[in-house]
């Protein structure tokens, strides 16, 4: 009989040139007592706080430890080590950015980025190793992150694939967006990544929901484009758009064991094939719009294809590129066929006249009955990534934006830093969600708001 998992805390590690402490989590999966002769691939995880355990209001985890456990179990994926390091929050430098162009959110903030890389390399790995029967080298050791911490193992990785050579990088912050109404998609990017002039020879996961506010697919895959071109292996890059996925743990946890079984598990064989997306394409305006082809293994592993032998029922109405860009050509219908190996899928897709690139959402929410005079007064509240909805008198507050089409997004009324909105009794709800397919007016009721304690993801913050 084996034992369980079971996950070690190792409290007030040092980081030397951080000049900070922190508490490190590690995860030793089930018969690692008995099989002392085994030694174990390591993955380390960033926001270490937030990896292992239930979550509970006001406290998301990915429950990565239940998620290994299943994997392991079941025989999806070998045993691993799991090394979850707390994330100290910045102060005046972020440990998660590598670059000034971290100075986005507040001034005077910089990036701490490479004396974090040191803490992991040169005094953390050298302490797992030793304390731990691991396998040291590259190909078995692996780095794992979302948002800016999935920026973060970009560039760790890009520095040193001497050592890490499994990188998993989920809804990465590759691109800073804030709304711009004179953009002409809606939006005033900048990019937060540096790649290097060719991509060492690692494996790479990245992926995205597309319900993830200013966090867009589009971003995402333009940065995996830009690795195949600057020499990263197909066969080791792999993508995934995961629908209706907003920014925050729950649903990092919930798809966390597919990028695992891409690391750490069998080869599968495919055994699904399926096209979605936007099937409506305008001959003009300006909306570029793609095909979407999800590949599904019979080991649950799911990936969204880079390429494929994609074909057009009428070419001379709307033609299709080998990355799923749909080009068209005259207004009318087509279908798309894509096959892969003895599967083949098709879809229907139709262009019309014109088709924007952005829309309009406008945006009202009303206090309800109860609030304290003082509440009524806040001069502006937050709703998602960029939406500020001013006060125009009594309990109501609106605000209109031009939005990338198509783009999602999951949130909780804010009036200020985690002073998010709750139930009547101060408990957390569930998330406001809407998709921006055409010009709309939303109406939202606030019933009270919480203190900091209230925490609610709004899709939106790397930090």
């Amino acid at each position: 009989m084996k034992t369980q998992s079971v996950v070690e805390c190792l409290e007030s590690i040092q980081a030397s040139q951080l000049g900070n402490r922190r508490n490190i989590y590690v995860y030793l999966p089930p018969g690692y007592e008995e099989q002392t002769e085994r030694h174990y691939p390591v993955l380390y995880a960033h926001a270490g706080q937030r990896v292992f355990g239930p979550s509970t209001p006001g406290n998301e985890t990915w429950q990565l430890d239940r998620v290994a456990d299943e994997l392991i179990s079941s025989g999806r994926m070998e045993p691993i080590i799991i090394v979850a390091i707390a994330h100290v929050r910045p102060v005046t430098r972020n440990e998660f950015y590598h670059y000034v162009d971290g100075e986005q959110e507040f001034p005077g903030l910089g990036g701490s980025g490479r004396e974090y890389e040191h803490f992991i390399i040169q005094e953390l790995k050298p302490m797992i190793d030793r304390r731990y029967r691991t396998k040291r080298d590259r190909d078995n050791t692996g780095l794992l992150g979302s948002s800016a911490a999935a920026l973060c193992n970009l560039h760790i990785g890009m520095h040193h694939p001497d050592v890490f050579g499994k990188l998993i990088m989920m809804s990465p912050y590759f691109v800073d967006a804030q709304l711009d109404e004179q953009a002409e998609n809606g939006l005033r990017e900048k990019n937060m990544y540096r790649l290097p002039d060719t991509i060492p020879d690692v494996k790479m996961w990245v992926d995205i929901g597309d319900t993830e506010g200013l966090f867009l697919p589009e971003q995402v895959r333009r940065v995996v484009q830009e690795m195949l071109e600057r020499g990263a292996v197909e066969t080791k890059l792999a993508y995934f758009e995961q629908p209706d996925a907003c920014h925050q743990e729950a649903d990092w946890g919930a798809r966390v064991h597919v990028p695992l079984i891409y690391m750490f598990g069998q080869e599968g064989q495919p055994i699904s094939l399926e096209l979605y997306g936007r099937t409506v394409i305008g001959l003009k305006g300006g909306m570029q719009v793609r095909v979407q082809a999800r590949l599904q293994y019979d080991n649950g592993l799911s990936q969204t294809l880079l390429t494929g032998k994609y074909v057009s029922s009428h070419p001379e109405v709307l033609q299709v590129l080998a990355d799923g860009t749909l080009i068209p050509h005259a207004t009318g219908s087509a279908t798309i066929t894509l096959q892969v190996g003895e599967l083949a899928a098709a879809r229907d897709y139709s262009v019309i006249p014109e088709l924007t690139p952005v829309v309009q959402v406008c945006m009202q929410a009303e206090l309800a009955s109860g609030f304290t005079a003082s509440e009524q007064q806040e001069k502006f509240i937050y709703g998602g990534m960029g939406m500020k909805l001013m006060h125009v008198g009594d309990d109501h507050y609106e605000g209109c934006y031009c939005i990338p089409r198509d783009s999602g997004f999951s949130f909780r009324f804010t009036r200020g830093f985690r002073q998010f909105e709750t139930d009547l009794d101060g408990h957390p709800i569930a998330n406001r969600v809407f998709r921006a397919t055409e010009n709309r007016s939303l109406h939202y009721h606030i019933q009270a708001w919480g203190s900091t304690s209230a925490k609610a993801e709004t899709g939106g913050s790397p930090k």
